[in-house]
């Protein structure tokens, strides 16, 4: 099972690798040191403005802290054929689970460490906290997330008590008395009984191990995990792992309806409708304009904002390319005489109603919070028209014919 494990672990990683390689390119790399730039240096002089004792500090520490919680799952890199070839060896499939949780507990309390490096000035100011205070939150949260991650494992198992493998109980219910505790009360005595839990979690896992494993949930606990993580990388990337249900979204229908049934607007009835009703494209478009708001939103400045509003309009539109080929592999398409022309300007009507969508509600939201800079508020409207006319009507019609070039 060692073996297995190791196997396993590295073609995990490779695979991620091979997607990072796309996430992390030269552009978004660029974008993200402004970004990061950008916040701190916001988050620098929003702490200079804030004291001691106010009392919506502690609540947002919480909050901060239990979102934090929630970053990192049990990484089992089970797969749907297990659930027969690996049944022979249940029994020891503990030793595998084992190195699976320490990998997961190493990987999470890195992202504690991160979150918690963060919050720190904020902790400090806020609510005056000495060194060994602030370490004792750290030991709160680390404790909490073993605590988290090893209930994910009991999970994995037919139990006894079902509760030691309760979600809501673990990932909820527990963190919130602790952490209450340990910003209200006193950080040593949360971060005590953040201890007191873990080894009690750790301690029952004898009285576990030794059961039959739950296949059908380990297995679709790491399913979920990974289309987690797919459509993360979906966001950047076509991923083809991950498949996206339709559904109908009647609450489109009127706009669909705008759609004159011409003969030349073939393909303009079938990407429109497309993309609403498959949950990946509309899911992805909703994701990217969602977070683009909200960091719009928190990020004052002059060039800053414009370089996130073309980032994610670019983002959305360089995703949406894809599905210029959706319609491939339908004779139907083939069969019925519609010219590559017309399918390219139906696409690229779709694409521009979209991505003007996008800017329309970026430049608000630039213009609400830098009402008072005027060359930001010019700036990103001229420079959402520019992209957006160069990428839909020169970038795009490169792109696809190098594509079908390709295929």
């Amino acid at each position: 099972m060692t073996n297995l494990f190791k196997k396993r672990l590295g073609a995990h990683l490779t695979e991620l690798l091979k997607y990072l390689r796309f996430v992390f390119n030269d552009y978004f790399v660029l974008a993200l040191v402004f970004m990061i730039g950008g916040l701190g240096y916001y988050y620098s002089n929003a702490l200079k403005q804030l004291k001691t004792g106010l009392w919506w500090a502690p609540l947002v520490i919480i909050a901060v802290y239990l979102m934090g919680l929630q970053c990192g799952r049990l990484a089992t890199m089970l797969q749907d054929p297990d659930y027969v070839f690996l049944l022979p060896r249940e029994a020891e499939m503990i030793g595998y689970l084992r190195r699976a949780f320490n990998y997961s507990a190493l990987l999470a309390c890195l992202i504690q460490l991160l979150i918690w490096v963060v919050l720190m000035p904020f902790v400090q100011v806020t609510a005056g906290a000495s060194v060994p205070e602030l370490f004792g939150l750290l030991a709160t949260i680390l404790f909490l997330k073993v605590t988290w991650l090893n209930a994910d494992f009991a999970r994995k198992y037919h139990l006894n008590h079902q509760w030691l493998g309760n979600r809501l109980l673990f990932r909820l219910v527990v963190p919130v008395i602790v952490l209450a505790l340990g910003v209200y009360v006193n950080v040593y005595v949360g971060a005590g009984l953040a201890a007191v839990v873990m080894i009690i979690g750790l301690v029952s896992r004898r009285s576990w191990a030794s059961r039959s494993l739950d296949w059908q949930t380990a297995i679709a606990d790491e399913n979920s995990r990974m289309h987690s993580i797919y459509q993360f990388f979906n966001l950047f990337t076509d991923v083809p792992s991950l498949n996206g249900a339709i559904k109908r979204r009647r609450y489109f229908d009127g706009l669909l309806r705008l759609i004159r049934l011409l003969p030349k607007n073939t393909y303009l009835y079938l990407y429109a409708h497309g993309i609403v009703r498959d949950s990946e494209m509309s899911g992805l478009f909703m994701r990217l304009t969602v977070i683009g708001t909200l960091f719009l939103i928190f990020i004052k400045g002059e060039a800053l904002p414009i370089i996130l509003c073309l980032l994610f309009i670019y983002l959305i539109g360089f995703q949406m390319i894809p599905f210029y080929f959706h319609y491939e592999d339908n004779a139907f398409v083939h069969i019925y005489p519609i010219t590559t022309d017309h399918q390219l300007q139906n696409f690229q009507r779709v694409l521009l109603t979209m991505m003007s969508i996008v800017a329309l509600i970026f430049a608000i939201v630039v213009i609400i919070v830098n009402i008072t800079n005027p060359v930001t508020v010019i700036g990103v409207v001229v420079c959402e028209a520019v992209e957006i006319g160069y990428f839909v009507y020169m970038y795009v019609p490169r792109r696809i014919r190098k594509s079908e070039f390709s295929r």
